[in-house]
Formats: structure tokens, C-alpha cells, sequence
């Protein structure tokens, strides 16, 4: 397993993306259920576009320990 660090400077998504979450943080964030920081989780990100929300995670939460990312687009999973 893959020892995952906190990241400590803002990540910023690697692709600017039609349909991106980037500026819908403020709204998913308080969308997240109560507790995420009290123990450790796998984040699932199906739709990971250009990682906005993978990054604010990552961020947010250092006891994420997987990440598992998904996208139905194979140029941004496969190449």
C-alpha cells in the first residue's frame, strides 16, 4: 500500500475542464457527511475531470488512506 501525505500547498486541477467542480466546492463541501475526519476512509471519485474535488479531498482529509478515480472519458484514464 501506498503511504498517502497530506498535501500542504493548494493543488489546483491539472486540466481546465468543460463541467469541472472547481468552483462548486464551497457548495459539495457542505454537502460531505459529518465525520470524515474521525477515522480513515477511501475516497471513490468517479468523475475526476481535471481533480478538483479529488485535490480538495486530498487537502481537506489527511486521513484518506486509498484513492480509487474513475472517469468515462478513456483520454483521461487510458493515455
Amino acid at each position: 500500500m501506498t503511504d498517502i501525505r497530506p498535501i500542504t500547498t493548494k493543488a489546483k486541477p491539472f486540466l481546465k475542464w468543460a463541467g469541472g467542480k472547481g468552483q462548486l466546492l464551497p457548495q459539495l463541501d457542505a454537502l460531505l457527511p459529518n465525520g470524515l475526519d474521525e477515522r480513515e476512509f477511501t475516497y471513490i471519485e468517479p468523475f475526476v475531470g481535471g481533480g478538483a474535488m479529488l485535490f480538495h479531498m486530498l487537502q481537506k482529509f489527511s486521513n484518506i488512506t486509498k484513492v480509487v478515480i474513475n472517469d468515462i472519458n478513456p483520454y483521461l484514464t487510458t493515455y
